[in-house]
């Protein structure tokens, strides 16, 4: 029987990390609700992000970003997945904190920089190529990451089974969260 931690686990890390795939099988594992933020977003504003940046601007996006989080943030049990930039504002992380766990994925850089090019569906935050700009978009949020992280997880394999890949980084996930509950609940 899977573990259940008493709050929800919130997913947070650069684009490619495979926040939407993992969370939907760790909600599933769990047998939890799964809220990936982007697509509330997109499905309550009935736009894609990217029409968004164009019609408005970054801005709006993420005042839209903070009101669909602050939303997923009140419920439980819960897997969200968050987009990306989540962590420049202090008071997404506020409201995640609240009522969930907060992991931080991380992956190299040439796995993360494959799954964006795949992806057309999310605009270019630097117009540069994908590899390029997640070292430079890593650069400037890695603070703010690991500020927002209750714990971390790195995954360094890729195999060419993707059910088992899921399924073992949930677990990864899971194991974190779970000694990041006990740690403080002996403190």
């Amino acid at each position: 029987m899977p573990y259940y931690p008493q709050k929800n686990i919130v997913l947070i890390g650069m684009r490619g990390t495979g926040k939407t795939a993992i969370g939907k099988t760790l909600a599933n594992y769990l047998g939890w609700e799964f809220i990936d933020v982007d697509k509330t977003l997109e499905e309550s504003e009935n736009t894609k992000i990217s029409e968004i940046v164009a019609k408005h601007d970054w801005e709006h996006f993420r005042d839209l970003e903070s009101k669909y989080t602050e939303l997923a943030a009140k419920k439980s049990p819960a897997i969200i997945s968050t987009g990306g930039g989540v962590v420049l504002r202090d008071k997404n992380i506020q409201s995640l904190k609240k009522t969930g766990v907060i992991v931080l994925l991380h992956g190299p850089f040439e796995h993360l920089a494959k799954r964006v090019a795949k992806n057309d569906n999310r605009p270019s935050l630097t117009g540069k190529s994908p590899a390029e700009e997640l070292e430079e978009v890593w650069n400037t949020r890695k603070e703010k990451y690991e500020k927002a992280a209750d714990t971390n997880v790195y995954f360094d394999f890729e195999t060419k089974n993707k059910k088992t890949d899921l399924l073992r980084k949930s677990k990864m996930i899971l194991k974190a969260t779970q000694e990041f509950l006990n740690q403080n609940t002996q403190q």
